[in-house]
């Protein structure tokens, strides 16, 4: 299975758009966004997760409702194997890029990225001050508080929807596990190179996947279809499935540096004094 892994609000649902708009119409993306249809081809690409509850589950006789996130942990080789079935079984003209938050990391001793499931990662990252003005909308917090939790080493995201948890740590944690990862093949880009250049970077991450009959335009009106403001025009008019209830609008900002206007200054340096080392290293500082 490709993974599409990241941070929280680093561009993991761009990328996940823009992979399913390469093998979509114009007219197949407008109906899903008109619809949700879950018959739909792009759903697949967008909804498809490794935390889904019902995966686990599966592989479950007890509730995971009575389960830690230890026990969840032991669970994940025989839920990936669920979902490894689930995504052979969907149409084979595209690449299906998996949603992940989980870190590059073993717990516990089982390992979250086997290669018995795992082909593929794509890792998005993001200026975490940016990151900070996105998560806070999403999880419906200040500032003040999701900075604290991007600082945190054992934080986790599960509790929203029907998901399992995800172990995400602290920012700089999550960037350095995926960096540095060399049992696992990576495709590492940082959200403003993706901004700033989206038809050579796409073009990239698409050959990475190795899509089929990749081609510079195929990349571009994918590109095009998946453009930030129309995805936000069409959220407006018909909503987005992978909103939250805390949110008021998926399709938020997409900016590069909004930061410096919306978060206050004592939060940005907090952050840079969290996470400087790897923010230098990325070139944020």
């Amino acid at each position: 299975m490709q993974f599409v892994a990241s941070y929280p609000k680093s561009g993991n649902t761009w990328i996940r758009l823009v992979a399913a708009a390469y093998h979509l119409s114009d007219e197949e993306l407008l109906e899903f966004m008109e619809s949700h249809d879950a018959s739909a081809d792009i759903p697949v690409a967008l909804r498809y997760t490794d935390a889904e509850r019902y995966q686990y589950q599966a592989v479950s006789p007890f509730p995971l409702s009575e389960m830690n996130f230890s026990q969840e942990v032991r669970l994940r080789p025989a839920a990936m194997l669920v979902l490894r079935r689930e995504a052979y079984m969907t149409s084979t003209r595209r690449p299906v890029p998996i949603k992940s938050h989980h870190i590059h990391a073993e717990i516990d001793g089982i390992d979250l990225w086997n290669s018995v499931w795992t082909d593929r990662v794509v890792n998005p990252v993001r200026d975490p001050r940016e990151v900070c003005c996105s998560f806070a909308a999403h999880r419906g917090m200040n500032y003040e508080e999701t900075a604290d939790l991007m600082a945190d080493s054992k934080a986790r995201m599960g509790e929203e929807r029907e998901r399992v948890h995800s172990l995400i740590s602290s920012w700089s944690t999550h960037v350095r596990s995926w960096l540095s990862a060399d049992d696992t093949p990576v495709h590492s880009v940082q959200y403003e190179d993706l901004a700033a250049n989206p038809v050579d970077e796409f073009y990239n991450i698409l050959e990475f996947m190795e899509a089929p009959d990749l081609t510079r335009d195929r990349v571009k009106e994918a590109v095009e279809q998946t453009r930030f403001d129309r995805m936000q025009e069409l959220e407006s008019e018909h909503g987005f499935p992978e909103k939250t209830a805390d949110q008021e609008q998926f399709f938020r900002s997409g900016k590069t540096s909004g930061w410096e206007e919306e978060l206050p200054s004592d939060v940005a340096r907090k952050i840079e004094d969290d996470h400087g080392e790897m923010m230098e290293h990325l070139g944020y500082l």
